[in-house]
């Protein structure tokens, strides 16, 4: 709290300034800023005793690809180029009357062999480490086919193409996409594009992607997750960090669905994919 003292002193200054503003008929806006930040406080923040928490990141999906968890520790606010791996935990993945236990490989990974996949079933992730419990629980959501995937000049490239990806909705579901794209095996980390069918219920959906480029020749994988809302919501939250930028007024860990104080996402959602090779020359090799 800001006391009389220091706020008398204040408004003191202010009222000084007004009346001499007045008796002199000029205007001196810019003397009442200065005045007006005389009046700040220095508050010291010191941003490298924060606690390091458990981050767990893990995506359940209908895909072929292993089911994996990775297990870290959050950095200071100045030590972001690195993580701490996380061993020793006991991880298990239950559905289905089944509990599945992970196995420890390198990097803080956790992976399972053995991992049924259907749409419909509630999956819950328990972990322990270090005498901390976390649990997450995730229903696997229906996977939605890519109908069409195409190309058009780029809006802001004459020299390059855009990417049209269409699908139909699931009507009166309340759905949340992701579209991941790669281009000849790569894949941009950052890049997180985000839908829901809010205004298109049950509706063919047309996601034309302006910000990312192709030409003639490039192989293009095109992968569409119909997400579970909380596996969306974290997403959004990651995405609009990334835009506001490492000087965002007021940076944020995106909504965790970890009790037990975990940070990050077990999250879940429908996969489909499409391959497609840019027409218009030879194939990349």
């Amino acid at each position: 709290m800001i006391k009389y003292d220091f706020l008398k002193n204040c408004i003191n200054k202010i009222v000084k300034y007004l009346i001499s503003i007045f008796l002199r008929k000029i205007v001196l806006l810019p003397i009442i800023f200065v005045v007006l930040l005389s009046c700040e406080e220095l508050i010291d923040v010191n941003l490298n005793n924060v606690i390091p928490k458990v981050v767990i990141e893990s995506l359940i999906t209908n895909s072929d690809n292993l089911f994996m968890v990775k297990i870290s520790k959050s950095q200071s606010f100045f030590n972001q180029s690195n993580f701490t791996e996380v061993k020793s935990a006991v991880v298990q993945l239950e559905y289905l009357a089944i509990k599945e236990k992970l196995i420890e490989k390198k990097g803080g990974y956790y992976v399972a062999s053995r991992t049924k996949r259907v749409a419909g079933t509630v999956y819950t992730l328990n972990i322990t480490t270090a005498g901390e419990v976390f649990k997450a629980t995730v229903e696997l959501p229906q996977s939605v086919p890519i109908d069409t995937v195409y190309f058009k000049q780029g809006i802001f490239r004459n020299d390059s193409l855009n990417i049209i990806v269409e699908f139909q909705d699931q009507a009166l579901k309340g759905n949340y996409y992701r579209i991941k794209l790669y281009r000849n095996g790569r894949y941009a980390v950052n890049d997180y594009y985000l839908i829901t069918d809010t205004f298109l219920d049950g509706e063919k959906i047309v996601a034309p992607i302006y910000y990312r480029y192709f030409v003639p020749g490039d192989t293009v994988i095109v992968e569409l997750l119909n997400l579970e809302r909380n596996t969306w919501r974290y997403y959004k939250g990651i995405s609009e960090t990334i835009q506001q930028g490492v000087n965002s007024q007021a940076p944020g860990n995106p909504p965790s669905n970890f009790s037990g104080g975990a940070l990050g996402i077990f999250g879940a959602g429908g996969y489909s994919s499409s391959r497609v090779i840019v027409p218009g020359a030879t194939a990349k090799k």
